[in-house]
């Protein structure tokens, strides 16, 4: 239980630059309970606040002032420890393939369960940091 409240109590940034997806992102985290959370609406702001210390970064696919791939590289260079979890409208097995093969921890695919994948998602870092 102690272990659950330390996920509970992780930095979780979300990277998406549309507004309204942030929002949904976090009323739904924080329904769960998780509270620290940081939003941005580009990955160059992502990037300029990973002194902050996130445990896992949601990171849209599609980002106006980058490409996602080189948010995601830029973020494992800075700390390989940060799990980057992509989510994304592709449903292209290739596009998937290549963020897990860049350091993603996982790919979730946008729709209506958004916040029930992310949960899921957290729940297996969970396991794997409890079994450190």
């Amino acid at each position: 239980m102690y272990k659950k409240q330390i996920m509970k109590s992780a930095k979780i940034f979300l990277v998406d630059n549309d507004l309204s997806n942030l929002n949904i992102y976090r009323q739904g985290l924080n329904d769960l309970g998780y509270k620290k959370l940081s939003l941005f609406l580009n990955g160059t702001i992502c990037l300029g606040n990973l002194h902050l210390k996130p445990s896992m970064v949601f990171l849209s696919y599609k980002n106006d002032d980058m490409l996602n791939l080189d948010i995601l590289k830029k973020i494992k260079r800075y700390n390989s420890d940060i799990y980057v979890i992509v989510i994304s409208s592709q449903e292209n097995l290739q596009i998937a393939s290549e963020t897990l093969k860049f350091g993603a921890f996982d790919y979730i695919i946008k729709g209506d369960k958004e916040i029930e994948k992310m949960k899921k998602v957290i729940e297996r870092i969970y396991t794997i940091e409890k079994s450190k």
